[in-house]
């Protein structure tokens, strides 16, 4: 789905609803002497501009960079009942500027307006809740599961959870179960029998449970505690008998937070088969401790390591840790080499990096962040044995507070590749030096907030 004039009268009109339905319910309330209902409608306008010198993988000798405006136009409707409903609607659309004509021609592909998030809330008890639809989750530090909200469509499940919260005590379970008959039943929405999933432009996984609890430990630390079942499947035919392969994934975090110190610690294990069917033994380890050196200033080190193969070496089981949701794009490098678009030969990854943050009371902030890569395993192509040495990478990434609404940001990034990373990335005539430049604003206002 692409930002355009295709779909700015999808929204124009579902606002026009909105507001009509905001004042038809605000009339009537007044008849009333007590406030039942809360309506809120924020927008948010996030354009951004990058130019892609080697984003992603390095470019070869012969490749030129990429420049383009992404752009994410969403709108957030929040409206709550008593305190014991809540419903959200959060229709978008993304993509990028010029794809769509200058005029707009008579729908051919469909609905263009997608929901980013659609579910309603409902308060059982006190303590506890259920949510129902497409929803985001995000749990600790998204490092398994992660709003994705650097990308410009976001991340979101179609789930029920349940929601436990008392005295910090925190339990949340996540129950989903897709199903996609655009691929195998012709997009026959009342197909009769049959329910083999294929994930072709739909949800990677047909089933998924997780279990996520948080323990406080006191005021300024607590521990968590992460239990997840995702069930692949990929039916290319109604006449296949397709198997469901089941990846478990188990993981405990530390959390420290006071005012002097930042510190986490995370232990994952993967185990099961993995989408491919292969039987998966693999772990997560991070470390990663901060020191608000200044009012203004903190500095950070951590490190990283995921379990992979042996590149080049013949292996029956599978070591790679795969960490299906996470938000990759705030951990292991700005420019995305790994976990996150174009592979690196399931090798692991060893991210041993140094941090430093300003930030000031005027709405600036500063990030600056340098990564060295190494890989954990072995990499040979049968006459090569390769360094494990990755490269290194160095981001900046600024932000600056315009006002209540407006924000802008941007950032430079660039990476020092070398002989094993360009064989990983089968960029074999690749510079040894790639470089991402990137400039947003993000417009986020409260167009209606209102309680009848």
């Amino acid at each position: 789905m692409y930002p355009s004039k295709l779909c700015l009268n999808s929204f124009q009109s579902a606002l026009l609803f909105t507001v009509c339905l905001f004042f038809a319910n605000k009339s009537n309330a007044q008849k009333t002497d007590s406030i039942e209902n809360n309506l809120i409608v924020t927008a948010q306008l996030r354009p951004r501009f990058e130019l892609r010198d080697g984003a992603f993988r390095p470019l070869r000798n012969n490749e030129k960079p990429a420049a383009l405006i992404s752009e994410r136009i969403r709108f957030n409707i929040d409206y709550t009942y008593k305190d014991v409903v809540t419903v959200r609607l959060s229709p978008q659309t993304v993509g990028i500027w010029g794809q769509a004509n200058m005029v707009q021609s008579p729908e051919s592909g469909g609905n263009k307006l997608a929901l980013f998030e659609a579910w309603t809330k409902i308060k059982l008890s006190k303590d506890w809740n259920v949510k129902i639809g497409r929803q985001v989750i995000s749990l600790d530090d998204e490092r398994f599961f992660g709003e994705l909200d650097w990308a410009q469509g976001g991340r979101a499940h179609d789930a029920l959870s349940f929601h436990f919260n008392k005295n910090k005590y925190e339990w949340k379970t996540f129950l989903a179960y897709n199903q996609n008959y655009k691929t195998v039943y012709a997009n026959n929405i009342s197909n009769p029998a049959g329910s083999l999933y294929n994930s072709s432009d739909a949800m990677p996984y047909k089933w998924m449970q997780a279990v996520w609890v948080s323990l406080p430990v006191d005021p300024q630390s607590k521990i968590t505690l992460l239990a997840t079942n995702v069930g692949f499947q990929n039916a290319l035919t109604t006449t296949t008998d397709t198997v469901t392969n089941f990846s478990q994934t188990f993981g405990a975090n530390y959390f420290l937070n006071n005012k002097k110190m930042a510190a986490n610690i995370s232990v994952y294990y993967q185990g099961g088969k993995n989408v491919l069917g292969a039987k998966t033994n693999a772990y997560l380890l991070a470390v990663y401790a901060g020191y608000n050196a200044t009012p203004k200033w903190s500095i950070g080190i951590g490190s990283d390591l995921l379990s992979g193969n042996d590149v080049g070496v013949p292996q029956s089981n599978n070591n790679v840790f795969t960490p299906y949701f996470h938000t990759g794009h705030k951990f292991y490098g700005n420019m995305d080499y790994f976990y996150v678009g174009n592979g690196h030969k399931n090798t692991g990854l060893s991210d041993t990096y140094i941090k430093a943050n300003y930030k000031n009371d005027k709405g600036l902030t500063a990030t600056m962040t340098l990564h060295q890569f190494i890989a954990p395993n072995k990499i040979t192509n049968f006459t090569t044995t390769y360094k494990k040495n990755l490269g290194q990478e160095f981001d900046l990434m600024l932000s600056k507070k315009l006002n209540k609404i407006v924000n802008f940001s941007g950032g430079y990034s660039f990476y020092l590749n070398n002989t094993t990373l360009n064989y990983l990335k089968s960029t074999p005539t690749a510079n040894n030096y790639q470089q991402w430049v990137w400039l947003g604003i993000n417009v986020t206002p409260t167009l209606i907030k209102s309680k009848f």
